[in-house]
């Protein structure tokens, strides 16, 4: 009988942890919506900060060194690496992955 309560007692408390785990996943999931990219910026020619690919406009960056961004459809302006970025396009849907030190990590669908 003892045996019965051990059992019943952990699969309560994985039971406990499961409910955490998937109420954590719903509200870390706010960060990974589908966005889509409006402007991209690249660093300008003269080394200064990065220009928009379509509107021209400069974007100012607090860090010394220029560093390429994106723009999306929820407002909000991350840095992104240009290598890995470099073949995404303007209107495209992507899905924020993560977010570090304002810096984004994307995929496609």
């Amino acid at each position: 009988m003892k045996a019965f309560w051990v059992k019943t007692a952990i699969l309560g408390m994985l039971i406990f942890v499961l409910v955490g785990l998937m109420t954590v996943k719903i509200v870390v999931k706010t960060q990974e919506d589908w966005v889509k990219i409006e402007e991209k910026y690249f660093p300008a020619s003269d080394g200064s900060d990065p220009l928009g690919i379509s509107s021209g406009e400069r974007l100012e960056i607090q860090s010394g060194d220029p560093s390429c961004a994106m723009k999306f459809d929820n407002g909000r302006t991350y840095k992104v690496d240009c290598d890995e970025y470099l073949d995404f396009t303007i209107g495209e849907k992507v899905k924020i992955v993560s977010i570090e030190k304002n810096t984004v990590k994307l995929r496609r669908k």
